[in-house]
């Protein structure tokens, strides 16, 4: 003997598929969003404010239609769970406070619910990569990605100060030379060392915004293999990926090469932190110079590394920081996944590509800059 199904549960299928709809029309792009929207409020609304003997007049019509929508979507994402936890599960996101459609919905959430393949998205996405929804489908972003774009946009800074004050200067000393002076008047001695303080400012937030970037980056790799096995892991394994050993924090260094063991199938660190004289060069640099460097520039001491310099030595240790973070970043990437050339969802860490992206936004906003003073 077979159980009838209640009106209730009737209704909660009816409520399950317009759940659905609203999900893959929030971010799939070029879907209809706002129809979907409508359909989803109008349903609702039925339901609560019907009869009962309404509803059951026209809730089949409605199911009907509802699963007929629903059938272009899943067609091409195939369902790895049931529809009824999906749709669950992602009404609790909004009981919970997350603000979904401001800060997008997580990828990992998303492909453990569906086949995502026909999307297109990066092969090494990342589980805590955020998709965006409503008016922000189509995009999405990574807390690295950010942090990546600082880092660059002031090395760009630091650059276009430098260049300011040779320009500045040594129109100032052709000028001055005409006039039969070799010194500056106070006040353009005043006004190039105003120059030279931005050099050296945007210089020293070079090399705070890359170590805080490789940092990120780090922590980022070991969270993505958390989230993707936390079913295997044991608890040891888990409290290290969170960056922690029996309750004290780890140090990035250390990190670098514990989450390689942890990722790598042969279970082995290719880049040795623990090893002085196993260390690669571009390791020894990054931390027995530049992070002592990066800790001077962010709580200095006397007794640590000097921040006194002038702003062309600034420029320089800028540069070259800004070229070995991303380096190390890329080497520790290919230790932990030696498959791939690099994180695609970054742009492979081309330093050449980042690099002509943020002088393309410089450019960019100094043309809306330009457009305001006119």
């Amino acid at each position: 003997m077979t159980n009838k199904i209640t009106l209730q549960e009737e209704i909660n299928e009816v409520i399950y598929y317009v759940t659905y709809l609203q999900i893959m029309g929030s971010f799939i792009p070029n879907s209809n969003f706002d129809q979907i929207k409508d359909i989803a409020t109008s349903t609702n609304d039925f339901i609560r404010n019907s009869t009962e003997q309404e509803i059951k007049s026209k809730l089949p019509e409605l199911k009907k239609v509802l699963i007929k929508m629903s059938s272009l979507f899943l067609e091409k994402f195939p369902l790895k769970r049931e529809l009824r936890q999906i749709t669950m599960e992602f009404n609790e996101f909004f009981k919970e406070g997350n603000q979904i459609y401001s800060y997008g919905l997580q990828y990992g959430w998303l492909n453990k619910q569906m086949h995502l393949e026909e999307l297109n998205y990066y092969k090494d996405t990342p589980y805590h990569f955020r998709i965006g929804l409503g008016a922000h489908r189509g995009n999405g972003s990574i807390e690295e990605d950010f942090l990546i774009k600082d880092a660059f946009n002031i090395r760009v800074k630091a650059e276009y100060y430098y260049n300011l004050l040779t320009d500045f200067g040594e129109k100032l000393k052709e000028n001055e030379k005409k006039k039969g002076k070799s010194e500056f008047n106070q006040e353009l001695y005043n006004q190039i060392t105003e120059i030279k303080f931005e050099v050296s400012a945007y210089s020293r937030l070079t090399i705070i915004s890359f170590y805080s970037f490789v940092e990120g980056f780090v922590n980022s790799v070991g969270h993505n293999h958390l989230l993707k096995n936390e079913d295997i892991l044991n608890n040891q394994e888990v409290e290290l990926l969170k960056g922690y050993k029996k309750g004290k924090f780890i140090s990035l260094k250390s990190k670098i090469e514990k989450f390689q063991e942890l990722i790598r199938l042969d279970k082995k660190a290719k880049i040795i932190v623990s090893d002085y004289k196993q260390m690669p060069e571009d390791i020894k640099l990054f931390f027995d110079y530049y992070e002592q460097l990066r800790n001077s520039a962010m709580h200095y001491s006397p007794l640590k590394e000097t921040i006194w310099m002038k702003p062309k030595e600034w420029l320089d240790k800028a540069i070259e920081f800004s070229e070995l973070s991303t380096k190390v970043a890329l080497a520790f990437w290919i230790a932990c996944y030696p498959n791939s050339t690099g994180p695609t969802y970054i742009g492979k860490l081309d330093y050449n590509l980042h690099l002509a992206n943020a002088r393309k936004r410089a450019e960019r906003i100094e043309k809306i800059e330009n457009k305001r003073k006119n």
